[in-house]
């Protein structure tokens, strides 16, 4: 039994490159708000994002669920604007991304400190930083922007709900935020 658990995990692992490829067996036409909107969804650094963002302001304190959508929403435009003015190396985003989720699983894990939401509002910037240096000659580049930010806050109220739903139903809901951290963590270091 060991072995059987030992060989799935061996190779689980090997196809996690491919699972923290952001967006892999699609293109994007990048021209309009539906390709906007589609994207954070087709995206596991998105959804992650976005969703373990909302279960955290939930969690850490409910007064800032609000002021979490819009710190999220100017995150992402004000990091499309610095990747679209400044033509940041693709590296640079990449590795704020992967920051922006370690801290959200340290956030998730510790849930004392309160400024942590809001450095993980602006490590969300990076996200924004990677599509800006991405498409910022592109034409249509404000629809999609808009498509984008919408997605983004309604993954994060759908984090919020879930939040809701796990403390106030979950019996051992402190548990599986503990897990969620954990998922978080794995695919930000994937």
């Amino acid at each position: 039994m060991k072995l059987l658990l030992q060989r799935i995990t061996f190779t689980s692992l090997a196809f996690f490159p491919l699972v923290a490829m952001a967006h892999s067996g699609h293109e994007h036409s990048h021209n309009s708000f539906i390709s906007g909107f589609v994207h954070p969804f087709t995206g596991l650094d998105h959804l992650m994002m976005a969703l373990a963002f909302g279960v955290l302001i939930w969690t850490a304190h409910q007064r800032w669920k609000w002021a979490g959508l819009f710190g999220l929403s100017a995150a992402m435009i004000v990091g499309f604007m610095i990747g679209a003015q400044f033509n940041l190396a693709t590296a640079i985003a990449e590795n704020g991304i992967i920051a922006s989720l370690i801290v959200l699983a340290v956030a998730l894990w510790t849930k004392t400190n309160k400024a942590v939401p809001f450095i993980a509002a602006l490590l969300a910037g990076f996200h924004g930083i990677a599509h800006g240096t991405e498409l910022g000659q592109n034409g249509q580049a404000v629809l999609l922007v808009v498509g984008m930010v919408t997605a983004m806050a309604s993954i994060y109220v759908f984090g919020l709900l879930v939040g809701a739903f796990i403390q106030k139903y979950v019996p051992y809901g402190k548990q599986m935020i503990g897990a969620l951290t954990a998922i978080v963590a794995v695919i930000g270091l994937a």
